[in-house]
């Protein structure tokens, strides 16, 4: 990281500072760059607002982050709270289903007992007129 170029005074060549360590050498005749103070309390305020810059950064990247797990959490509830209402739909048709069923299986079972009722009675008819003749 550099904050502002600053010119050799040996060869004039372009130095960059190092934020990090707070050094300029000179690429080409390694000459090392001495700063004033109030270059210093530059170099220092820019290294310290590059760090929180930096910090904040990494702090809003952890947030978006945060924000899109907490946003596909959310997908899959919504996902999975779909799919288990389709899931009890199909329940409740299944369930309609069968009572229709069991309701037509007891109107079968009354018209057999009622159609074997019938049939015992005519037996009995026919028993009954045997005996009186």
């Amino acid at each position: 990281m550099s904050l502002k170029s600053y010119q050799c005074g040996n060869c004039g060549a372009n130095l960059s500072i190092d934020l990090e360590d707070l050094t300029a050498t000179c690429p080409f005749c390694g000459q090392k760059l001495t700063f004033d103070m109030e270059d210093m309390a530059e170099i220092m305020a820019e290294r310290e607002k590059t760090k929180r810059m930096q910090t904040e950064q990494e702090e809003a990247t952890k947030r978006h982050s945060a924000q899109l797990e907490h946003d596909e959490k959310i997908k899959k509830i919504e996902s999975d709270a779909d799919n288990f209402m389709e899931g009890a739909a199909a329940v409740t048709n299944g369930i309609n289903t069968v009572s229709r069923g069991l309701g037509m299986v007891k109107t079968i079972v009354g018209l057999i007992i009622a159609g074997v009722i019938g049939f015992s009675l005519i037996i009995l008819l026919i028993v009954i007129l045997l005996v009186l003749k």
